[in-house]
């Protein structure tokens, strides 16, 4: 397998893509294309940073290019520089809905919708203290939240992100990042039975999984050390090594053809193999091949950001799905519309 790509974008991020369904940002502009008609939503400035955010490079040391959308029924979540935003697509009005307590934004793909429709997140910030770190459920298509969940002081630096699991009807949450801190969370809606995966180890250092009938499946998420392929049987929770990566994943996607796409992010640390972002797929969650590489941009890691490629939500196919990322080469900023050639 080989990767083609089909056309280059100036979009800074695509964070869905489907047949009806366009979303992309840049800086703190929306753009949305649904069936055809296109509509701009501009979100609240920064103040005097906004001089920083005229330029893609002091944008990104500013950390002033991410927010997260995430469509629900006839409007938009958007989380950005720590607060969360219900937008109604039928009114046109923009509304502060929540403000965030140690977290500017979450991972792409990192809130979950259940199948009766509440949405679930947690914080993703640098937590340098290990304060507590609540989990959000709204239940009204983020017009409100409440904290269902809190993991206690001390226990976790953050949360990577919720996940609904179609099979077992549960929300599957996974936590980080050193020893002691990497677990695997699967609970009912409501929380009323938490059960606690794992052992604080690497091992269930993660940032998104694929739930298969009989097992789930995720990739390391360690800078710390090699990251595997880890797949884990329903029934008993035991886990096994696979496919060793050339890196830590942050993102990856199931598209609708049968295909398994992830990506290798580009941090600090003896888990990172070389200076690439690799893009990984698989047929079979078996067999993995390295089908494109795409090289740091080799500013300093610290204050212009990892090396990361990611994957606009939304159905697509492998003749046909979105990639945007920062601090690489050719991608810094910038999206990329791809095709799987065999």
């Amino acid at each position: 397998m080989r990767l083609l790509i089909k056309k280059k974008l100036n979009k800074e991020i695509i964070h869905y893509a489907s047949d009806d369904l366009f979303i992309s940002s840049h800086y703190n502009r929306i753009f949305l294309t649904k069936n055809g008609h296109e509509k701009v939503i501009q979100l609240p400035g920064d103040g005097w940073k906004g001089l920083l955010g005229l330029v893609r490079l002091t944008r990104r040391a500013a950390r002033l290019d991410k927010c997260n959308i995430f469509p629900v029924n006839e409007g938009l979540v958007i989380i950005r520089q720590g607060l969360v935003y219900r937008y109604d697509l039928e009114k046109n009005v923009l509304s502060q809905t929540l403000k965030l307590m140690n977290c500017r934004n979450i991972l792409h793909q990192g809130m979950c919708r259940t199948e009766r429709g509440d949405l679930f997140f947690g914080e993703y910030g640098n937590n340098p203290n290990r304060t507590a770190v609540p989990i959000y459920r709204s239940q009204d298509f983020g017009l409100s939240w409440q904290t269902i969940y809190s993991f206690p002081t001390g226990k976790i630096k953050h949360v990577h992100g919720c996940y609904w699991d179609q099979i077992e009807k549960k929300v599957w949450i996974f936590t980080g990042d050193f020893k002691g801190e990497c677990y695997a969370l699967c609970t009912d809606p409501d929380f009323k039975k938490v059960e606690w995966i794992g052992d604080g180890h690497q091992v269930y250092r993660m940032c998104n999984a694929f739930f298969e009938e009989s097992a789930i499946h995720w990739i390391m998420d360690s800078q710390l050390e090699d990251s595997y392929h880890i797949k884990m049987d329903r029934k008993t929770r035991l886990v096994e090594k696979l496919t060793i990566f050339p890196g830590p994943v942050w993102y990856i996607k199931q598209l609708k053809d049968g295909y398994y796409i992830a990506a290798t992010a580009q941090e600090i640390g003896p888990g990172v193999h070389d200076g690439f972002s690799h893009l990984m797929a698989s047929r079979d969650l078996v067999h993995w091949e390295d089908i494109h590489q795409f090289r740091h941009d080799g500013l300093p890691k610290r204050l212009f950001k990892f090396g990361v490629a990611a994957f606009a939500d939304g159905d697509q196919t492998s003749q046909g799905f979105y990639i945007f990322g920062e601090a690489l080469k050719e991608l810094d900023g910038k999206s990329i519309l791809c095709q799987i050639e065999n």
